[in-house]
């Protein structure tokens, strides 16, 4: 389609324009949903994820180049959750999948408006409280439990509530504050992006000279949760010598997932 020259350009010229980039778009949306049906089936025949449809690694991949677009006129806030919607549903079709809240959490308008920008139409639960939230994830893999991060998830956590999920991302995806609002829980495989950071729990403060020192730390209840920069496991340094001289910490590490994506202003 010519396109006529902003000077020459009517109303009606910009209006055809526009509709003529909608289908465009449309077009390019239906092909990504075919490409996404194809990974579909090759998760199926490889058998690989097939627990869990999430891959917050990849999905972080996918916005930060999409944010990292020198001079881009689109918003960012705009950009993750036309992203995320799309996102969300190829998420969908490959599995059905709920996420899983406390029932203050639910009562926040604030915070359901936060998931439901991030996580589109995918169903949500509502129970008793955090440790009811991670006991879910036991019967369902592929679903998703999302807690304040100040609340009381840390002692539940500890207890093995959750089974094998942990903490995978964390919201709002464009940081806001030095401490996100909510975790989400689940039980996608965690990878490394080279931009992570690792939660961890202990019944007592860090040595102050240990490195590398907290983004953030608060209390909640008898724990102390911590959060590291980098893609941390307790089976290499710093955390195995940490463990090995102050085994009194009682450190577990919950989870690790990619950063908050910060914009600049």
């Amino acid at each position: 389609m010519d396109t006529p020259a902003a000077g020459d350009a009517t109303l009606d010229d910009i209006r055809k324009e526009i509709d003529a980039i909608d289908d465009r778009m449309l077009h390019l949306l239906e092909r990504r949903f075919e490409a996404v049906a194809r990974v579909r089936a090759a998760k199926s025949q490889n058998g690989g994820n097939a627990a869990s449809p999430i891959r917050p690694a990849r999905e972080a991949a996918i916005l930060r180049r999409l944010l990292n677009r020198a001079e881009s006129p689109v918003p960012a806030e705009l950009t993750v959750r036309l992203w995320r919607a799309i996102i969300s549903s190829a998420t969908q079709s490959q599995a059905p999948i709920a996420i899983h809240v406390s029932k203050k959490l639910n009562s926040s308008i604030g915070l359901r408006l936060r998931i439901r920008d991030y996580f589109g139409t995918i169903p949500v639960e509502e129970w008793r409280d955090e440790a009811q939230v991670l006991m879910q994830l036991n019967s369902g893999v592929g679903d998703l439990g999302v807690v304040e991060t100040a609340s009381s998830w840390a002692e539940a956590f500890v207890q093995d509530k959750s089974g094998r999920a942990q903490v995978i991302a964390v919201l709002p995806f464009l940081r806001d504050a030095a401490q996100p609002k909510l975790l989400i829980f689940g039980h996608a495989r965690a990878e490394p992006t080279g931009n992570d950071e690792t939660i961890i729990v202990s019944d007592g403060n860090l040595p102050r000279d240990f490195s590398p020192a907290p983004l953030w730390q608060i209390r909640a209840g008898t724990r102390r949760i911590s959060c590291l920069p980098g893609f941390l496991s307790e089976h290499e340094g710093p955390l195995i010598g940490l463990m090995r001289s102050n085994a009194t910490l009682g450190l577990v590490v919950a989870g690790r997932y990619p950063s908050p994506f910060e914009v600049a202003s």
